[in-house]
């Protein structure tokens, strides 16, 4: 029993610790966003902080997209179809007759990735 209530304090001493040094962590870092956001509080930054503080949803957009990166190859996105038919065959039929043999892919071919 003694050693029962030992254990119980030493995890309530261990876990308060553990909690404090957390908080204080935070607390650290909350002081040094603090003294960073004081060194920026030049209007041009105060302006740049209003224009991303608003939702996208909201904002006329001035920017012009950027041109992707890379271009979909056809047989690809073919395959990539063929993929997505094949499981939401294999989902429709597990939900129309649920059972363990179902759950499993039966294909031949394993999916891997290039």
């Amino acid at each position: 029993m003694a050693a029962t209530v030992v254990l119980v304090v030493f995890l309530a001493l261990l876990f308060g610790g553990l909690a404090l040094a957390l908080g204080y962590g935070y607390l650290s870092i909350e002081r040094e966003r603090e003294g960073a956001s004081e060194h920026a509080s030049r209007p041009a930054v105060r302006a740049a902080k209003s224009v991303a503080a608003v939702p996208d949803l909201l904002a006329p957009s001035h920017a012009v997209p950027s041109p992707v990166a890379f271009v979909f190859d056809e047989a690809f996105v073919s395959r990539l179809e063929h993929h997505v038919r094949m499981e939401q065959a294999l989902v429709a039929q597990f939900v129309h007759h649920p059972s363990i043999n179902n759950l499993y892919r039966r294909s031949g071919a394993p999916l891997h990735v290039h």
